[in-house]
């Protein structure tokens, strides 16, 4: 595709009718559950217009995805990505190739049996959504323009090397990987689930009050199967993962029935995440994520979606692996000693800890009245201390390090390049121990740094302000 050439417009497939009905009505169904199960347990005038509620909600997703393909047209023209949709509200959208974070190739049972596949391509402006998406075209189309858009994005080489592969997982990294996620909340779920098929089929003999070795029974069972569903999802998701990298990139693909392909170019890149959950790390494992500027500002937990992952990481290789992905980094936050936060800071975090929890305690204290409210203060305190005790952060002249986080231990490195705003804070307990804290922005994330005191924190603060140029970090 030559820039000079005005492209004529093209349309999805016929077939992709299919390919995204399905998946659209599965979804309206998996959203509209609460009713389709009041429906079955209902009946009567109720019953009836919940189910005429029902048919609307996917007579309405129905004709949002005919009229999504048969009004979609894209094309390459000018070295930009167009597009064209809507019905009655008619959307004209221009795609710079300058702006694309990365470009995503997914092809899943029904794109792969019409021979289709789905391109999503991802800016740094589309707020928190995929800015352009074709689902439904040809698979040599939709490669052609994926390799039409990444000849626009990187860097001009003499002559691609072809991907060599970094990292590959096998069946018993994925299960490991599936099983150390602690899906606690998938076993509490099931716990209800066990507990209401009992209710319901010997209500004689139910109490609210189960014996306790029922419970632990009870318990163990929703453990198990969480972490078998967990597994399975895990190799549903990892099958066959493989990433690797070019002169231009990084590139991911896994998947079993549906298959995924991420590709990142380089200068992309604003941050690599490592999570390492306490399972896991017992396991010598880590996780490592990629933020682009597409990818949402990360919470406290910093369990923000990224573009891409490597899911399963050996500790003693999680820095040859984040160098692979950020080229950038100059040294192993996993080997490298890191400075150590403020000791006061550990004195906040303890006071802090028993301003959180003296409330409820203290309801609990009043309605137990036994020793487990102090000692559930006492492991609020341990667990205060311990994350303090892993905290640590590292600065370079070309990137920044953090470490957060117990029992599940986080590691930002973010490119010093890549920073747009740099934010020194500190709060009313901060200010009383003479503390205070700084954060980095890049586009789409926000990286905490651990509490120093104040002359650190501005010192640090001063350093990440001042252009490399002219004083560079030693």
């Amino acid at each position: 595709m030559s820039d000079d050439v005005e492209e004529s417009w093209r349309s999805l497939e016929p077939s992709a009718l299919l390919v995204n009905l399905v998946p659209d009505l599965a979804r309206t169904a998996r959203s509209s559950w609460p009713i389709l199960l009041a429906v079955l347990l209902g009946g009567g005038v109720s019953g009836i217009a919940d189910l005429s509620l029902i048919l609307l909600f996917f007579a309405m997703s129905a004709a949002r995805t005919l009229t999504h393909l048969l009004t979609l047209r894209y094309r390459l023209a000018r070295g930009r990505l167009e597009l064209q949709s809507g019905l009655i509200g008619r959307q004209h959208r221009i795609i710079d190739p300058a702006r694309i974070q990365n470009v995503t190739v997914v092809q899943n049972l029904f794109h792969r049996a019409l021979g289709l596949a789905e391109l999503k391509v991802e800016t740094a402006g589309g707020e928190f959504e995929v800015e352009g998406q074709l689902s439904g075209m040809r698979l040599a189309d939709a490669e052609a323009l994926r390799a039409a858009l990444a000849s626009r994005v990187s860097v001009p080489t003499h002559g691609e090397e072809e991907p060599a592969a970094v990292t590959e997982l096998g069946t018993l990294e994925l299960l490991g990987y599936g099983m150390s996620s602690g899906r606690v909340g998938a076993a509490a779920l099931i716990v209800g689930v066990l507990m209401e098929v009992i209710a319901q089929v010997r209500p004689s003999e139910f109490t609210t009050t189960l014996p306790p070795m029922t419970l632990l029974g009870l318990s163990f069972i929703a453990m198990s199967v969480a972490f078998v569903l967990s597994a399975l999802g895990a190799m549903f998701t990892g099958w066959n993962y493989r990433l690797t990298r070019s002169t231009v990139g990084i590139r991911t693909e896994s998947g079993l029935t549906t298959r995924r392909r991420i590709e990142i170019p380089w200068e992309k890149v604003q941050l690599v995440r490592a999570e390492e959950p306490i399972l896991r790390q017992l396991l010598g494992y880590g996780t490592l994520f990629v933020e682009t500027a597409a990818t949402g500002v990360p919470n406290e937990a910093g369990t923000a979606a990224a573009e891409a992952s490597v899911p399963m990481v050996a500790t003693a290789e999680l820095g040859e692996v984040a160098t692979v992905l950020l080229p950038r980094l100059n040294l192993d936050p996993w080997r490298a000693a890191l400075r150590l936060p403020a000791t006061r800071a550990l004195v906040r975090a303890l006071i802090g800890t028993l301003f959180r929890w003296s409330v409820g305690l203290g309801i609990l204290a009043a309605l137990v009245r036994s020793p487990w409210p102090l000692v559930l203060l006492a492991l609020g305190l341990g667990m205060a201390w311990l994350d303090w005790r892993f905290q640590g952060w590292a600065l370079s002249d070309t990137v920044i390090v953090s470490r957060m986080g117990f029992p599940t231990r986080y590691t930002w490195v973010v490119d010093r390049r890549k920073l747009q705003t740099v934010v020194r804070t500190a709060g009313p307990l901060q200010r009383l121990f003479s503390l205070a804290r700084v954060e980095v922005w890049v586009a789409g994330s926000r990286v905490v740094l651990p509490d120093l005191m104040e002359a650190d924190a501005d010192r640090l603060f001063d350093q990440l302000i001042t252009p490399l140029a002219t004083n560079p970090v030693r």
